[in-house]
């Protein structure tokens, strides 16, 4: 209930009331003055509270923007370098932020907190101050009045009562005046709570909102940035679970097969972190070392031994300590095993070592040694002593009978040689039935459509990938394939197995040769230069494996064009394959971390197609290039029979690559001559073009006539159809991509099929692995062609119970309980099994687990 209102006629009767309605406002008012001393309290606690926040979060954007990534490898992606300056992003936007807090904070003593005690004092002050007037002028009415009603007429004479009657008059007046002044006080100080009051309290919201209206001005403006950087970190996640993967299936062969992959390393250079490379025999000895009263003790050294120069590296180091010492160098004399019977230890062998001993200063590989081990451990030494006199033999203890022999056999030591050969890595045989499977497999693939969501991320069934690839290496059924029928073979099998191909090829596609070359290319700091190296190593490649190369980029790149319907941008290719194009020789953490470079590569590959394959690297003779110009003569292929000839053999291009001889001798496969180059002649290379920094890009750009052209994809589509050649050929990749740019291309060279072949597995194909990362959606796309024309010769859809619980191996199969039931079953093309659909997801069943329900014959 609100307060009663003061009448100034009030003021005259001063009456019971009138006091009682002055006591509610003044109690109103002293609630008011108590409510605005608390506000102001709590206000400048939310104000020092928001300063030791501010501070707080002053302090966090300081250690982002101080903090630096330190990553994997000594080279960062574009990705990975935007990645490691978002903390510094995310510092620089907090900072932003409390400087508009600072500014909040700093204001609002003078528009909260002054205004506040201000109208408390000035308003409800006066009030209290009229107050204490208003009660004077009533006592002071009070007494006169009754003073005056006391005199008594007998005894006071008309002069006195005159003047009593003045005086009382004019205390009445000073009384009502005194009385109205406050009733009026009371009055403003309620109704200027109304808007003064008020007007301070939207002062102190105004101020918060401006503040947060630019954080969101600002969040604005992030926002974008926010897009970019979740794109990143998606794609990173995404390498991650490839990566992880690839390091699970190393450490699982490292723990099971580790002597033999032990036995390998040893004789390959290693240039791992941690390791040197270029040394013949590294690892842990322990050194028996004679004490004072001919007491014998057994230190723990980390050897290292260079074959070529007989350098002998000794570094005291124990990994329960972990302090790395000052090495020690020698130069190997004699190796000699030592005796069982001589000594009480097992696995010893003795060193001697040359009495002059080399100077540490000399030779590339200590100064390699110190620049990259001991780069730490030596700082505080200006001048170490390297060398330590050691004279006689050295007995040194192996950890291992196989540790012995090993370090015998590095160092020449007397003891019977076991021969160590180098693991060889068969050269890649790309003939013409895999050419004829790629092209066939890719031209099927385009022949449907690139919009199917998941292309060559969703896998297929494992079986019947690995059934197409037995068929359609085997030279007397590879005809046999139909792939214009989508229901024979889904375009996930066909694109499932094409990656199984070119994973499980002896060498990959890109070649071991050149895979340093390619990654060191992917590492550069300028774009430019990036695409230049990529170019230039591409045209070093082998014929057989540049033309594959060149026709399996040329589809990913139609494929990529179609990435807002298929999903499949040119990083998730690259993704896909990366690890298959560029295989590592060794299999190592260290090359599981490149693989982000391998995956650049490829992005690099499909990104700048036309101008890597279809022109020359720079400072090449373009009459002496590979590349074949475009013609305007029409592409005329003609089938070669089974029975025909082998290619002729071409001349050796001995320019091809520097890695691959012209008199190399070539593998032949059953009558079948190998596939030779077309053309022949060395590249004659230019001066490379001048590189100038720039400063936008914080790289060297590279100044050439180097240019590229898109063509048309859309002229000719609409002529393209599935059933485009008669039976069961299909046509030719090379004829599918002439007709999408709508121009003509020089014929490129028939690969025939063999008479006779050996058997699948001279193709180190495992068939019985997983396939590549994939999507864990199912696909479910539309099949087009001839299928339509079939539906109605299908089996009719029958519906059956479960009769026992089943979990799926895989995303096409499907997993149930028992008495369930799955609608639209239909025979499968897999023996033994059936397609359904269970809760709206369609996949495979074993037919021995369920039983049919209705009447109709179960002939399936």
């Amino acid at each position: 209930m609100g307060l009663q209102p003061l009448e100034f006629a009030d003021c005259l009767t001063d009456s019971p009331y009138f006091r009682t309605k002055l006591a509610e406002h003044e109690k109103e008012l002293e609630r008011t003055s108590k409510f605005i001393k608390t506000l102001i309290h709590h206000g400048r606690e939310v104000y020092n509270a928001a300063k030791q926040f501010s501070k707080a979060q002053k302090a966090l954007a300081k250690d982002l923007m101080e903090f630096k990534f330190e990553c994997i490898g000594n080279q960062l992606t574009d990705d990975e370098i935007f990645i490691s300056n978002s903390l510094s992003k995310f510092g620089k936007f907090i900072e932003t932020i409390e400087e508009h807090r600072d500014i909040l904070i700093s204001s609002a003593e003078d528009q909260f907190v002054k205004p506040l005690d201000n109208f408390r004092k000035e308003n409800i002050g006066a009030a209290k101050e009229e107050k204490k007037n208003f009660d004077k002028q009533t006592a002071k009415f009070c007494q006169s009045q009754e003073r005056y009603l006391n005199m008594k007429a007998s005894k006071t004479n008309e002069s006195a009562l005159q003047e009593a009657d003045t005086q009382v008059e004019f205390e009445k007046k000073a009384f009502y005046t005194a009385s109205m002044k406050y009733v009026l006080k009371l009055q403003e100080v309620q109704e200027k709570k109304k808007f003064e009051f008020v007007e301070i309290l939207l002062s102190y919201m105004l101020g918060w909102l401006t503040f947060y209206h630019q954080g969101y001005v600002d969040l604005e403006d992030f926002r974008s940035y926010d897009n970019d950087l979740r794109l990143l970190l998606q794609k990173t996640r995404e390498n991650f679970e490839c990566t992880r993967d690839e390091a699970q299936s190393l450490m699982g062969r490292m723990l099971n097969e580790n002597k033999a992959l032990l036995h390998a390393a040893q004789w390959k250079p290693s240039d791992q972190s941690g390791t040197l490379k270029g040394f013949t025999r590294q690892g842990y000895l322990y050194l028996m070392e004679k004490k004072t009263l001919g007491t014998t003790s057994w230190t723990k050294y980390y050897c290292q031994y260079k074959k070529d120069s007989k350098e002998f590296f000794m570094i005291l180091y124990n990994q329960l300590g972990g302090k790395l010492n000052e090495p020690e160098k020698y130069t190997l004399e004699k190796c000699v095993r030592r005796a069982s019977d001589s000594i009480e230890k097992r696995f010893c062998f003795d060193v001697t070592l040359k009495d002059k001993l080399e100077d540490r200063t000399q030779g590339d590989s200590f100064k390699y040694f110190t620049a990259s081990v001991l780069k730490s451990s030596l700082k505080a030494h200006q001048h170490p002593k390297f060398l330590r006199e050691r004279s006689g033999p050295l007995t040194f203890q192996a950890l291992s009978e196989d540790d012995r022999r090993l370090w015998l056999d590095a160092m020449d030591g007397k003891e019977p040689t076991y021969t160590m050969h180098k693991i060889k890595t068969e050269d890649s045989n790309l003939d013409d039935v895999g050419f004829n499977f790629i092209k066939r497999s890719l031209a099927a693939i385009e022949s449907r459509g690139l919009q199917e969501q998941g292309l060559y991320r969703v896998v297929g069934v494992n079986s019947k990938v690995n059934n197409l690839i037995k068929i359609a290496l085997d030279p007397k059924k590879t005809e046999k394939i139909n792939f214009e029928d989508p229901s024979v073979w889904e375009t996930k099998t066909i694109t499932s197995a094409v990656k199984t191909y070119l994973r499980s090829l002896p060498e990959p596609l890109m070649t071991f040769q050149l895979h340093e070359n390619f990654i060191k290319a992917a590492k550069q700091e300028s774009k430019t230069l990036r695409i230049l190296d990529v170019h230039k190593y591409v045209h070093q490649l082998p014929d057989a494996n540049f033309r594959m190369l060149d026709m399996l980029i040329g589809h990913l790149k139609r494929v990529s064009e179609e990435c807002e319907l298929n999903k499949m941008t040119v990083a998730n290719l690259g993704v896909c394959f990366g690890p298959s194009l560029m295989r590592p020789e060794e299999e190592s953490m260290a090359a599981i971390m490149d693989i982000k470079f391998c995956n650049i590569v490829v992005e690099i590959l499909i990104n700048n197609y036309e101008q890597i394959f279809k022109s020359p690297p720079d400072g090449t003779d373009v009459s002496e290039s590979r590349v074949i110009p475009n013609t305007n003569q029409p592409v005329n292929k003609t089938p070669v029979p089974n029975n025909s000839e082998p290619p002729a053999k071409g001349a050796p291009n001995s320019g091809r690559n520097v890695n691959h001889s012209a008199n190399q001798p070539q593998r032949l496969y059953g009558n079948v001559a190998p596939v030779m180059p077309n053309s022949s002649g060395a590249v004659r290379v230019k001066p490379r073009p001048v590189q100038i920094f720039n400063s936008s890009t914080g790289g060297f750009d590279i100044h050439s006539s180097t240019s590229s052209s898109t063509e048309s994809l859309n002229s000719a589509k609409s002529n393209l159809s599935p059933r485009a050649v008669s039976g069961s050929t299909v046509p030719s990749v090379a004829d599918v991509a002439a007709l999408r740019r709508g121009s003509n291309t020089k014929e490129p060279p028939t690969y025939t099929n063999v008479n006779q072949l050996e058997d699948p597995s001279r193709y180190n194909l495992n068939l019985s692995g997983n396939d590549a990362p994939a999507l864990s959606t199912s696909m479910q796309g539309s099949l087009t062609g001839s299928v339509s024309s079939l539906s109605s010769s299908k089996p009719p859809r029958r519906t059956v119970r479960t009769k026992y619980r089943c979990v799926g191996d895989n995303e096409t199969e499907l997993s149930f309980e028992a008495n369930q039931l799955i609608h639209n079953v239909r025979p499968s093309r897999e023996p033994g099994w059936l397609e359904g659909t269970l809760d709206g997801k369609t996949g495979i069943i074993p037919e021995n687990y369920v039983e049919y329900i209705d009447n109709l014959d179960t002939n399936h």
